[in-house]
């Protein structure tokens, strides 16, 4: 009786273990992007922290604030076109659609077989391009989130393991970036073209026909046409974001967002 009472016991100290090491394993989450400062084409900034979003002017004069509670914490922000922006809630799987004035218009759910990670806007069409880390899929949206189009098997397709943190459309390509690996750059139909080696690079933005990125504390710039690598911006402290835009060059400090002296 005794023995057969221990058994019990063993096995169901088995299965709890089990359980708890599933549940730990669920539970783990990716590092959310806490604040971030992005700009528009118009030179309208915003800057995202937590479940907020808050508009300035170009001369940082507050426009907007809104705060959606409801969501959860904001993963990306696309604010390319100044009259519809893109917020992406990597946990919820969902991307939410606001205007000019930071109201929402449009709440896209990503119900795919798959979990998505990274998501922005398509200059042409209003249409969403998509990443799955774990299925290493591109995947092409419509307007309400309808898969259009879908790559998969990325990382046999560039000969590598990639783990990419970015990906965004700029100038009619589509560009995935691995901080290890650099850019992997794609046209619009998903064919792959070429990897931009970019030394460190910890985040990159995109400018005029240069990318920008950022190592440890400095700024550097890649030109796109002439392939020559430049110091933007040497830094005397560690900031937690940066843009480029119609601004010149923003840093992201505490909550304070300054325009920053290039070299």
């Amino acid at each position: 009786m005794n023995k057969d009472r221990y058994i019990s016991l063993f096995y169901l100290a088995i299965l709890l273990l089990t359980f708890s090491c599933k549940t730990l394993k669920t539970e783990q989450k990716s590092p959310e992007i806490t604040s971030v400062i992005s700009q528009d084409k118009l030179g309208n900034i915003y800057q995202i922290s937590e479940m907020k979003i808050v508009k300035y002017s170009d001369k940082l004069d507050t426009l907007r604030t809104n705060s959606i509670f409801s969501s959860g914490t904001i993963t990306s922000l696309d604010t390319r076109n100044p009259m519809q922006l893109m917020l992406f809630y990597k946990q919820q799987q969902e991307i939410i659609l606001l205007d000019n004035t930071l109201s929402e218009t449009n709440k896209i759910k990503l119900n795919f077989f798959e979990w998505i990670d990274l998501a922005c806007m398509s200059n042409r069409d209003n249409a969403f391009w998509l990443y799955s880390i774990t299925t290493q899929s591109l995947i092409k949206t419509d307007k309400n989130g309808k898969v259009t189009n879908r790559f998969n098997n990325i990382g046999q397709l560039v000969k590598r393991d990639i783990n990419p943190t970015q990906l965004l459309e700029y100038n009619n390509q589509v560009y995935l970036f691995d901080p290890n690996q650099g850019l992997f750059v794609f046209d619009l139909f998903g064919n792959y073209v070429k990897r931009i080696q970019l030394e460190n690079a910890e985040i990159v933005k995109f400018y005029k026909e240069k990318v920008f990125f950022r190592v440890k504390n400095d700024i550097f710039s890649y030109n796109l046409i002439i392939f020559d690598k430049k110091l933007e911006l040497e830094s005397d402290g560690n900031f937690d974001d940066f843009e480029v835009g119609k601004s010149g060059v923003l840093v992201l400090r505490s909550n304070n967002i300054k325009k920053a002296i290039t070299q």
